[in-house]
């Protein structure tokens, strides 16, 4: 059984996420699709809108056979480290091939820009360096130094993705052919319409307006937001000291200081990011960077961890093609597959359950889902 490869959030799920699951099968014949998924909190450092447990779900209802998760200290990373896990949790199952959106569209194209800005990398790392340290982040230093390299622009996150997809793959020798179709919705673009993108559903969710006609899988309810975490946030800034502070993943470069000023002069977390943004730290990094506080995620054993693949593969969600893929392929996967939750085993995954506790941290529930998380998953779909 061929067996591709979907690297998702659906952080809402959309008629664009259907167009390139139903195009992913088509362009590659796949027997069946796997698809990783970034937990409650995703890449762009922000809680998922809707939970965990409902967009895997809805992956299922949606057409994936197979849905795995992607854990919490790989997802809420930079685009390197979030493609280092989610390629080598898709390479551990025995997928061969992974589909991908992006501005570009055209595969050969963008591979052809790739391997022209490979055969140039150690003159672009110094030109990375360079503009980082005129005082750009990472991401607008590598657009930059790509625009002056060959006029290559990465300026959007799938983009973005993508490069770091191939670089992964090549780095690692990992054996994952690549696709990539074109996306048909501006990121940017905050207009409902009919491939209306995530981004501009969650826009029209908090201001509370219907997007049922604008994605398959309506009645969505419970959202989640970034700035219902603010007094949180602020109360452990407040009260921790900026040696406390700095012992939190990806807090550096004295950060915990300007944090420390910036939560008092702002009264919401919108405020505060924007008090914060400068061209060293942009918005994803700053909002990723909240989340690890907020996780208190500690630092040396999250560096510890990120030097490493992720030491098993988690089932979230499995329907009967799914499982009869596992029997078939039981002796060529040599990594653990796990159907239950094994945290004195992996303590890994203890933090996925402290990251639900915190997800859930306003509401009334929160006991409840933080110990569904032992025994909640996989989620099964046999019919």
């Amino acid at each position: 059984m061929k067996a591709v490869g979907l690297i998702v959030e659906y952080n809402p799920f959309t008629n664009g996420h259907l167009y390139h699951l139903q195009k992913a099968k088509e362009i590659t014949n796949a027997d069946l699709l796997i698809g990783v998924i970034s937990p409650s909190f995703v890449q762009r450092g922000e809680p998922a809108i809707i939970s965990k447990e409902k967009r895997v779900k809805i992956a299922l209802e949606a057409g994936i056979d197979i849905v795995i998760e992607l854990p919490f200290i790989y997802a809420v990373e930079n685009a390197d480290f979030f493609a280092f896990g989610a390629l080598n949790l898709l390479n551990d199952l025995g997928v061969t091939e992974i589909v991908f959106g992006s501005e570009t569209g055209d595969t050969q194209e963008f591979l052809k820009k790739y391997n022209f800005s490979s055969i140039v990398q150690p003159h672009l790392d110094f030109l990375i360096k360079d503009f980082m340290k005129e005082g750009l982040s990472y991401p607008s230093a590598m657009n930059k130094a790509l625009k002056e390299i060959d006029s290559f622009q990465l300026e959007t996150p799938n983009d973005i993705l993508g490069f770091a997809y191939k670089k992964i793959i090549d780095q690692y020798n990992l054996p994952i052919k690549i696709h990539t179709i074109k996306r048909n919705a501006d990121y940017k673009d905050e207009n409902l319409n009919n491939l209306a993108s995530a981004s501009a559903l969650r826009k029209a969710i908090k201001e509370n307006r219907n997007i049922d006609k604008y994605t398959p899988f309506s009645n969505i309810k419970d959202f989640h937001y970034l700035d219902d975490y603010f007094d949180l946030l602020k109360n452990i800034i407040i009260m921790s000291s900026p040696e406390e502070l700095a012992t939190y993943h990806l807090v550096n470069e004295g950060i915990e200081y300007l944090f420390k000023k910036k939560i008092l002069e702002s009264n919401s977390m919108e405020e505060f990011i924007k008090n914060c943004i400068s061209k060293r730290y942009t918005a994803a990094r700053i909002k990723r960077i909240i989340i690890h506080i907020l996780a208190k995620t500690n630092k040396q054993e999250s560096i510890s961890i990120l030097k490493n693949k992720p030491p098993y593969v988690r089932i979230l969600g499995i329907n009967k093609k799914g499982e009869e893929y596992l029997k078939l392929k039981r002796k060529d996967i040599v990594v653990p597959v796990l159907n239950r939750f094994e945290g004195k085993r992996y303590p890994l995954l203890n933090l996925e359950r402290r990251t639900t506790y915190l997800y859930y941290i306003n509401s009334k529930d929160k006991n409840k889902h933080y110990e569904e998380e032992l025994y909640l998953y996989p989620i099964r779909k046999m019919e």
